[in-house]
């Protein structure tokens, strides 16, 4: 099963930064890479890894991520490469969960499961998240 879920992890959505939580847009890219790549390749674009700080923006990714009509395993801005057990929002620098105290892992995550660490947050088309490691593609 392992194997299979990191077959599928996607690049990811970027948020448009608008004025308020709102108005952001958010776009799911097909394209495989790993979470640096991605976080890249959305900064290219104008934007950046999605931040999922409400159950309304966490509707609207699940949202982006069926209209690409793609499998399981987006990428998302959460990491704790900084510090293990300590999740932030790369893209805005803020602890997960530091808005209205909302997080959606998937039951039994974060585990930091693997040999090497899982640092890195995707979320699964049902809107839960999961950590891998980052250099998944």
């Amino acid at each position: 099963m392992k194997t299979v879920l990191l077959a599928l992890v996607i690049a990811g959505l970027v948020a448009v930064g608008l004025p308020s939580a709102q108005a952001i847009r958010y776009t799911a890219y097909k394209t495989k890479l790993s979470f640096y790549a991605a976080w890249q390749q959305c900064l290219d674009k104008g934007g950046n890894l999605a931040s999922v700080e409400t159950p309304s923006q966490n509707g609207q990714v699940v949202a982006a991520i069926k209209k690409a009509g793609s499998s399981d395993g987006w990428w998302i801005s959460g990491t704790d490469a900084g510090l293990e057990g300590s999740w932030i929002w790369v893209s805005s620098n803020k602890p997960i969960g530091s808005i209205k105290g909302y997080v959606n892992f998937a039951s039994g995550e974060p585990n930091n499961n693997a040999s090497n660490g899982e640092n890195c947050l995707i979320t699964y088309n049902d809107g839960t998240w999961n950590d891998i490691q980052r250099f998944n593609k």
